[in-house]
């Protein structure tokens, strides 16, 4: 995927323990999200390429780079999916 991805505005988020809760207003949904999805979160917070948060994780983990893109595309496309995430 090429061009840049961004949180959704109007998303209210807060930490509680080690899991990060957010709440879309507009639409009525609750999530929560806990292990990386919180970095990857914390990653978007200006809009970036997938690429970048894809090589932040990548310098941080302990991860194989195919894992970790596998695993950050489909976290990525669940945040599509429900509308927290948009491209550009």
């Amino acid at each position: 995927m090429s061009g840049t991805i961004r949180r959704a505005d109007n998303i209210l988020a807060a930490a509680l323990d080690d899991t990060l809760l957010m709440m879309s207003v507009e639409k009525g949904l609750y999530i929560g999200i806990s292990g990386v999805g919180p970095r990857i979160w914390e990653l978007l917070e200006h809009p970036t390429a997938e690429a970048a948060v894809i090589a932040a994780l990548l310098a941080e983990y302990e991860v194989d780079a195919d894992t970790c893109a596998t695993q950050v595309a489909a976290f990525l496309a669940g945040l599509r999916e429900r509308g927290l995430l948009v491209d550009g």
